[in-house]
């Protein structure tokens, strides 16, 4: 009994933390520098690639398929940064945090 209390009492403080808004829906990509963000691109782009089977055909599923292609053109094209931020839009769009490095 005792520990069905703390593990209820934890739980609730995380989601009394997440609807404060405390905790951030991902790490801020605004001031990573180039090679960080393309690193981060790897890691989402692997994230994603993971979530796809569970994923694919939900509801959310064309949105979120769409910012990843969105981010993977911009990792591709130099721009990192923006493309990392569409990735972990899109992981966010599958309702999954994303990975941060």
């Amino acid at each position: 009994m005792r520990k069905t209390a703390i593990s209820m009492a934890a739980a609730g403080a995380v989601a009394g933390a997440l609807l404060m808004g405390t905790v951030p829906a991902f790490a801020s990509t605004d001031s990573m520098s180039s090679s960080t963000a393309t690193d981060l691109c790897t890691k989402l782009s692997t994230q994603y690639q993971f979530l796809k089977p569970f994923k694919d055909g939900l509801p959310y599923w064309q949105k979120a398929k769409a910012d990843f292609t969105t981010g993977k053109t911009d990792c591709a094209q130099n721009k990192p940064v923006d493309g990392a931020h569409a990735m972990q839009a899109a992981i966010s769009d599958l309702y999954v945090k994303p990975d941060t490095l």
